[in-house]
């Protein structure tokens, strides 16, 4: 079977990413022909990200220049539509025919070509503009164009895999389609850790933009002085608005690292606690990469992070004192966190990337002739 994975974004390199790669593996593992039909990225520096040495020796990539707007403006969400479908009808035009289309990052950006769609969805119709309540009429009458267009593609979407039992839910609400929940892969075996030598340190992890919402780590550090806080991210560049920001107004007892998190796992296996600042987050990777490291859970009391952390493994809160309180209560009980730890590093194994492969393997067995 040839399997066209669809996935335009590669030099993001966040959990959406992990996906594309576990579905590449998932696909080659079955002995089946892979192809990845993506913008242009720096290979080398994506390899070394995840750690995922020598995949795409074993890939075939179709490949088109990365996407650059004409002008920066409102548009900016009709450019990149109207580039990728315009760059896969070139790219493909005269290849030969694909068994199935594996969709890993977007449904918007899946090309219109002869074949079953399998759709990873992370959340239907996520234009940033309208997640807050009330949005604005304005944005409401910018997004109404892209929505139908999403509305069309999903459509022709034969089967939908949800990020989580959150997303599903959004998915059946708005495309009026099932999926099948499919939690993400979490590379856990690099993190698992054996130390119980734990230090007050709290960390939070991921890509440094305005929704995973670091600025409310800024205000729990201040509310707990005495206790050590990392940021271990990456930024889109060193000059990023929000970055600078959050920079700028960091207590002193705040750090912000720039490394990929496999690259500070030394830092994780020495923290107690970590802490997820995002609201209505689709799942959380990095929440189960701690998890798997014995640090202690405490997040956002909102979607999918709550399907990860139940009552036995950490905490939730709802705003940031009640967070403090929480991390506060962790530090300052080493039995509760020694217990704590081990139910979480435990629950982490349910999300192991052997569990996502052998998961999609069962619906790919499904397009095989």
């Amino acid at each position: 079977m040839r399997i066209l994975v669809v996935h335009p974004r590669m030099s993001i390199m966040g959990g959406g990413e992990r996906v594309a790669i576990h579905s590449m593996l998932a696909g080659m593992n079955m002995g089946h022909e892979v192809t990845l039909l993506s913008e242009e990225f720096d290979v080398q520096r994506f390899e070394d990200f995840f750690g995922c040495y020598g995949l795409f020796e074993k890939v075939w990539q179709l490949s088109y220049p990365e996407f650059k707007p004409l002008i920066r403006s409102w548009a900016l969400l009709y450019q990149r539509l109207y580039y990728y479908q315009n760059q896969f009808r070139k790219v493909l035009s005269g290849k030969k025919q694909f068994s199935l289309v594996l969709g890993t990052q977007d449904v918007g950006y899946v090309p219109s070509i002869r074949a079953p769609i399998v759709q990873y969805c992370y959340f239907p119709e996520y234009f940033r503009h309208l997640q807050s309540a009330p949005s604005s009429p304005l944005w409401r009458l910018y997004y109404s164009p892209a929505r139908l267009f999403y509305r069309n593609r999903a459509k022709h979407v034969d089967r939908f895999l949800a990020v989580s039992d959150y997303s599903r839910e959004f998915v059946r609400q708005i495309w009026r389609r099932n999926s099948t929940t499919l939690y993400p892969p979490c590379p856990i075996e690099l993190y698992k850790s054996s130390n119980s030598d734990r230090e007050d340190i709290a960390i939070a992890t991921g890509r440094i933009v305005p929704e995973k919402r670091f600025h409310l780590l800024a205000e729990i550090a201040r509310k707990l002085p005495k206790t050590r806080f990392m940021i271990i991210g990456s930024v889109p560049n060193t000059d990023d608005p929000y970055y600078k920001s959050l920079e700028r107004n960091a207590p002193p007892n705040l750090s912000v690292v720039l490394s990929p998190l496999r690259k500070a796992r030394d830092v994780v296996s020495r923290a107690k606690v970590y802490v997820h600042c995002a609201e209505n987050e689709h799942f959380g990777i990095t929440i189960v990469e701690a998890m798997a490291a014995g640090c202690v859970p405490v997040v956002h009391d909102s979607g999918g992070p709550r399907e990860i952390v139940t009552e036995d493994v950490g905490y939730r809160w709802k705003n940031t004192d009640e967070a403090s309180q929480l991390i506060s209560k962790v530090m300052g009980n080493e039995t509760l966190r020694a217990r704590l730890s081990h139910h979480a590093s435990t629950r982490a194994e349910a999300f192991n990337t052997k569990a996502f492969e052998s998961s999609l393997a069962i619906t790919l067995k499904e397009y095989e002739v």
